[in-house]
């Protein structure tokens, strides 16, 4: 509707655009919040004044409703395909590595199902570790999450240490290990480089970026599966 309108095409009440623009607007500034992706937050609390029906904003001049008609439409466009490109690589590098554990040396005891997203409302085990996985042979157990990268970020890795946090309490009121699975380059599926790397090596370090050269002792080749408990517990 947005484009429609920007390209001047638009024949309908525009009160109903307001409605649609002001209620997509509002789902999304929620969808930001949660996510804590507060600069997009920001824009959208923006989008929602101007075109809200309540207190509606007049503006005499066709051609600039028609430049702030296309600028919504981009705005909404960009966060929409970023978001659910993001989601996306998130869950095929999750499945990328659950097919790192073959089915006959691990059993998948659990694995997150992100459903604050669908239910629109904080769940407290979408914060747990992506997998855990049980060791058939010893049955010890231990938690993964999985990061992938298109790249490195100013030479390394972003880590959230408030997530990290959450992931820290999960392994310690279950006594098991976590650890974190981090892929880079490549694709989601078929990564360039794969680090696994103890929860509390990344927790610990002082900066919010992980040099590349920290991680460099827990690289693994990518398409190598694990086999033997030794290989996670070393």
């Amino acid at each position: 509707m947005l484009l429609v309108a920007a390209a001047g095409f638009y024949r309908g009440d525009f009160m109903i655009l307001r409605w649609v623009v002001s209620i997509a607007g509002i789902i999304l500034i929620y969808t930001t919040f949660i996510s804590r992706k507060f600069y997009w937050l920001t824009a959208f609390i923006i989008a929602v004044i101007v075109f809200n029906p309540i207190v509606p904003l007049y503006l005499k001049n066709i051609g600039a409703w028609r430049i702030i008609d296309a600028a919504a439409a981009v705005l909404f466009g960009i966060f929409l395909w970023r978001y659910y490109d993001y989601y996306g690589k998130g869950y095929s590098f999750e499945y990328y590595i659950a097919s790192l554990f073959p089915a006959d040396s691990w059993t998948v005891m659990d694995k997150t199902r992100d459903f604050s997203k669908a239910l629109k409302r904080s769940v407290e085990s979408d914060s747990n570790p992506d997998f855990t996985f049980r060791h058939i042979k010893t049955g010890k157990v231990f938690a993964v999450e999985c990061k992938y990268r298109s790249y490195f970020f100013k030479g390394g890795i972003d880590w959230d240490k408030r997530k990290g946090d959450n992931y820290r309490i999960y392994g310690k009121s279950r006594g098991i290990p976590v650890f974190v699975a981090i892929g880079v380059g490549g694709n989601p599926k078929n990564p360039l480089e794969l680090f696994f790397v103890p929860l509390e090596k990344l927790n610990n370090f002082s900066y919010q970026i992980i040099p590349k050269e920290e991680l460099a002792l827990f690289k693994r080749k990518p398409r190598q599966q694990f086999i033997s408990i030794e290989e996670i517990t070393k």
